[in-house]
């Protein structure tokens, strides 16, 4: 697509996108591709490229009627925003910080909302952590075991966020995964963080997630460090 075409698209679906949120409700349906280009004087391929960008944000979906709009989803937002990650170092110390602040931020929600059914889940995920045959099953169940506990919190927006950055979460978790000799000790801290919600204790489950953390942010260190630029 030349630089022309493509900034008709940009500025088409700035335009709808404004009229979605002022103009149209849930369940609404666009006018149909040949409206849509005679309105703005464009080919209906244009258009066709604007929907598909209006789809990957969220605001729409596709019917065997047309482009339906959809209710407001901050996860196709976050999803956007994650795949513009890259896999620097920094990039890397960026994502564990953004599990830290969300993480140990919900504890007090979790403690106080998770249910036992919940915990079993959790000890069955963490069950499957120990079990992944390859790094990336290991890594799926980790991310799996932390968006359980962001869910029990029930703030359904972080929990979005939060099951959005799923990909650049878990290529940051591959990292840890793939020194084998910790596998007993990232096991330890996820038996502590489980024992610490059978309790139902903020404190514990608090400290035991600092310590999995400060390990997390260890052994990130260590395996990137190859990776850095020299001073």
């Amino acid at each position: 697509m030349s630089g022309t075409a493509t900034s008709t698209v940009k500025t088409i679906f700035e335009r709808l996108r404004l009229e979605l949120v002022e103009q149209y409700h849930p369940g609404d349906l666009l006018p149909n591709e040949r409206l849509l280009a005679e309105r703005f004087g464009v080919s209906r391929n244009t258009i066709r490229e604007v929907v598909i960008f209006l789809e990957a944000y969220g605001l729409v979906e596709k019917t065997q009627r047309g482009p339906r709009v959809r209710a407001p989803d901050a996860e196709a937002m976050f999803r956007i925003v994650s795949q513009m990650f890259d896999r620097s170092p920094q990039a890397y110390n960026d994502v564990l910080h953004f599990r830290r602040l969300i993480e140990i931020g919900t504890l007090p929600e979790v403690v106080d909302h998770i249910t036992d059914d919940e915990i079993r889940d959790l000890e069955r995920c963490a069950l499957l952590m120990e079990q992944a045959p390859t790094i990336r099953e290991a890594a799926e169940a980790d991310f799996r075991f932390h968006a359980m506990m962001v869910v029990a919190s029930r703030n359904v927006i972080l929990a979005k966020l939060y099951e959005a950055m799923a990909q650049p979460l878990m290529y940051y978790l591959e990292i840890g995964k793939s020194n084998r000799g910790l596998e007993s000790t990232t096991s330890n801290h996820h038996r502590s963080i489980i024992d610490a919600l059978k309790a139902r204790s903020y404190r514990l489950l608090r400290d035991a997630c600092e310590d999995h953390f400060r390990f997390s942010a260890k052994v990130l260190d260590q395996e990137t460090a190859h990776t850095r630029p020299s001073v």
